[in-house]
């Protein structure tokens, strides 16, 4: 049971994520990218994919 509430909870504080900090979040998370990779293969720079996994990351500190 709390491992489907953490998940409902993941899933909520995602789909609030503005959708191109999601999908740059995703892409680190899920498919191991690095952020230059990430840079690369969205055409963002590299401090633009920094600033959304800063996003991210403090919208994940906020789930407690």
């Amino acid at each position: 049971m709390l491992i489907l509430e953490a998940l409902c909870r993941i899933e909520t504080m995602l789909h609030g994520l503005p959708v191109r900090t999601r999908d740059i979040f995703l892409l680190a998370q899920l498919d191991g990218l690095t952020y230059r990779q990430i840079a690369d293969q969205t055409g963002f720079s590299l401090i633009t994919i920094k600033r959304h996994m800063r996003t991210a990351f403090v919208a994940c500190l906020m789930l407690d």
